[in-house]
């Protein structure tokens, strides 16, 4: 019996494969699985595996066709000049009936209708009847797709209009609709799609940096359900600098999908994150408080790391321990220590296999610019001898002000002490939003200090200011004994070479007016302002030394 009203389009469209054998050409991978779906029901030879091809067909397309990323999927009309159309009426109650009419023109002038009609009441049973004709070969059905609920722990959400360009789509689609699936494990056929679909959903987003850094491919993360996130985080090739931006990755999307999620699942996304592979700031900040957290309130969208306390201080020995170490620790030798029994922690926490490295031979590179009015607000009305910041934008970065790697935020600036010959190029790191303490209280501001007082290794990266004629001037590269606190700053403080001060400028006749300072700004900055107008640099993101 059908479910609703919403799945009569499906279920015509699966009765009229009995009629021509075929599922009707340009339908969304959504509509595929709901004609799927009633044909599964239905029991109708052959339209179940058709449906599965369509969607396979649009997987190595690498789109859905048009729609197939809206909340409801589009109709689909074939043949020369064809035109569908859909009406809909039911009704309710003992010894109502139900009918759907609907008619389809096809090509030269030919029609092609169904009629679909269910009885309901008590101790009816529900009916349907088909009859297609086509003309020239061709038929149409016009469909309409309903998200389906899902059991709250795997969203129905489309990835949203971001993916519409996306060679992806249709990946991306299938993964939003996986409250349709039919059970993998009873379902060869679906679980080898499944198993080709992750491939591609992993190669799409690729690795982390790529997702935490794109503001594209962080809207189709965030809007995943949970089966495509744990493909993303169970998959080796699914890669990354540090594991630590895999679990301010969870982070994120925990923080959008919390309220849909609940205990069962948060403890299996987090078990398959390799703690040991986390930087010491995540290991002895981070995790700690997540912990914490937990342990105050593990229901709460802050608790939603299922460690406690004492886990987490076994973490961060046990990824400094030695390989005889690990093994007593995880009880494979006689137990010892504080830290014995790990094995009855995930066993992903303890995999000691770091995840690929996909940063390029060449870096990942973030362009920042800052225009003659933002550096006017910084440097313009400083005191001699007083200290300005400027902070310039990162457009091509997700959060527009900061490049995220290590599972941080990493902000580029330039400091200039008003009079000096010589300017700093500095990077600061800061803790995500989505790691931050979420209420005010004696206890979060606790948390708040461990996290702002941790020490970080700053990472292989590349900080580059360009020429006034768009030529190299200057760059610095952090080694790896580069360390920083959070929220301060590390870099050259002499890096920039400035003009000298024309001691009897005096532009417009007159001290102290906007134009002033801006001629005075754009003189000294002289040999790094493109056009005169604007500061223009880089910050790369470099792979591992090999």
């Amino acid at each position: 019996m059908l479910g609703g009203e919403e799945e009569l389009p499906a279920a015509s469209a699966a009765i009229q494969f009995a009629y021509t054998g075929r599922v009707q050409p340009g339908i969304s991978v959504r509509e595929a699985l709901q004609v799927r779906q009633q044909a599964a029901y239905l029991l109708l030879d052959g339209c179940v595996e058709a449906c599965v091809e369509v969607i396979r067909g649009a997987l190595v397309q690498g789109s859905a066709g048009s729609g197939s990323l809206a909340a409801t999927a589009c109709a689909a009309a074939s043949g020369s000049g064809s035109v569908a159309a859909t009406t809909g009426a039911a009704a309710a109650g003992s010894g109502n009936a139900a009918a759907t009419t609907f008619a389809a023109a096809a090509g030269s002038g030919s029609a092609a209708a169904t009629a679909v009609a269910a009885a309901a009441g008590s101790g009816n049973a529900a009916a349907a009847a088909s009859a297609a004709a086509a003309g020239s070969g061709n038929a149409t059905a016009a469909t309409t797709g309903a998200a389906a609920a899902g059991s709250g722990n795997a969203t129905a959400a489309t990835t949203g209009a971001a993916a519409a360009g996306s060679g992806n789509a249709a990946v991306l689609e299938l993964y939003s609709c996986a409250a349709l699936w039919p059970d993998p494990a009873e379902n060869a056929a679906f679980a080898a799609l499944l198993t080709e679909a992750k491939r591609r959903m992993v190669a799409h987003f690729g690795d982390a940096l790529a997702v935490l850094n794109n503001k594209e491919r962080y809207e189709q993360m965030v809007a995943l359900p949970a089966v495509g996130l744990e493909a993303l985080l169970e998959s080796d090739d699914f890669g990354t600098d540090s594991e630590s931006s895999v679990v301010l990755l969870l982070a994120e999307w925990m923080a959008a999908n919390h309220a849909s999620t609940d205990e069962a699942l948060r403890r299996r996304l987090c078990g398959l994150l390799r703690l040991a592979q986390c930087s010491r700031a995540y290991l002895a900040g981070v995790l700690p408080v997540l912990a914490a957290r937990h342990q105050r309130s593990p229901a709460s969208a802050a608790g939603w790391f299922p460690m406690s306390v004492t886990e987490a201080t076994c973490m961060l020995a046990y990824s400094t321990a030695s390989e005889p170490e690990r093994k007593a620790m995880s009880a494979e030798g006689q137990a010892w220590g504080p830290c014995a029994g790990m094995a009855t922690m995930p066993v992903g926490w303890r995999n000691t296999q770091p995840r690929r490295q996909r940063l390029p031979a060449d870096g990942r590179s973030f362009d920042f610019s800052a225009g003659l009015t933002e550096m006017e607000k910084s440097f313009g009305a400083l005191k001699p001898g007083e200290e300005g910041l400027l902070y310039p934008r990162l457009p091509g970065s997700r959060l527009g002000d900061v490049v995220v790697a290590q599972g941080l935020e990493w902000q580029p600036f330039m400091k200039w002490v008003s009079g000096a010959s010589t300017a700093g190029v500095f990077a600061s790191p800061r803790e995500p939003a989505a790691l931050a303490a979420t209420a005010a209280s004696r206890t979060a501001a606790a948390e708040g200090e461990l996290l702002t007082g941790a020490v970080a290794a700053v990472p292989r990266m590349r900080l580059s200011v360009s020429g006034a004629a768009g030529q190299h001037s200057w760059s610095g590269r952090y080694d790896a004994a580069a360390v920083v606190r959070i929220w301060c700053g590390w870099g050259w403080a002499e890096a920039l070479k400035l003009h000298e001060a024309a001691t009897n400028q005096q532009p417009n006749g007159s001290n102290g007016t906007g134009s002033n300072v801006n001629s005075k700004l754009a003189a000294r900055w002289a040999p790094y302002l493109q056009g005169g107008t604007r500061l223009e640099g880089s910050m790369v993101l470099l792979p591992p030394a090999s």
